[in-house]
């Protein structure tokens, strides 16, 4: 985006500050790739490739990728979506998946599965589902981003991952925050309903979660399935 673009979007007083719904949000911290704005308890990041500020290479990332710091490496895989007109995006891809690791796959799942082709995709996101522990928060983005690719073999590798999640005793404990497991079965349904799968085959479970212990897991259930199971929404 020019400055032009960037001003028409966020205000004149961008970065400094960015004007969103008629609320002034002041910059609170800037890093390589990305740029905060809000108050700590409420923030909105922009990538900085998007506002033209930052840029990245292949020959680069390559280059500089072996010194980056481990938050580095995930603001850069955080903001990079906005590369994809880049000719050499793809291979950024690539190459993140080769020398990254699960908090990096997680985050650039999405952008392997709209941006590289079927088989490709299906073969690096299902290689690090299954890598990654079971009920890993980051298992959540790569089953969406699974999921998104269509694949024919997608919904048999949710469905087992449901299942083994369904194993785990920890499903049900309670949690300060949330119960990290329950929340990736309840967005394993989602994923799998989207691929097709009948509702009515998780009903079941469906119920389970919605009474879980944790209220953040009530909260995710039917914010997530509420418009697949009518009887969501009164609980």
């Amino acid at each position: 985006m020019t400055p032009d673009e960037n001003a028409k979007k966020y205000g004149a007083e961008y970065p400094a500050a960015i004007t969103t719904g008629a609320v002034r949000l002041p910059l609170l911290k800037e890093a390589r790739f990305w740029r905060d704005f809000g108050v700590p308890q409420r923030t909105h990041r922009i990538s900085r490739f998007m506002d033209g500020s930052a840029s990245m290479t292949l020959a680069q990332l390559e280059q500089e990728w072996p010194g980056w710091s481990d938050g580095d490496r995930l603001g850069f895989c955080g903001a990079c979506n906005w590369l994809h007109p880049q000719a050499d995006f793809p291979a950024m891809l690539r190459f993140v998946m080769q020398a990254g690791g699960p908090d990096e796959w997680a985050a650039i799942a999405l952008s392997i599965a709209t941006y590289l082709q079927q088989d490709e995709a299906f073969g690096f996101l299902s290689q690090a589902l299954g890598s990654v522990e079971v009920g890993d928060p980051g298992s959540a983005n790569l089953g969406q981003a699974l999921a998104r690719t269509r694949h024919p073999a997608a919904e048999a590798i949710l469905r087992r991952q449901l299942a083994e999640l369904w194993q785990r005793e920890m499903l049900w404990e309670p949690d300060d925050f949330i119960n990290w497991e329950a929340f990736v079965a309840t967005c394993t349904i989602q994923h799998l309903i989207d691929l097709g799968a009948a509702p009515a085959d998780f009903a079941d479970q469906v119920r389970r979660l919605a009474d879980h212990i944790c209220a953040r897991n009530r909260d995710s259930c039917r914010n997530f399935l509420g418009k697949h199971y009518e009887w969501l929404g009164s609980g």
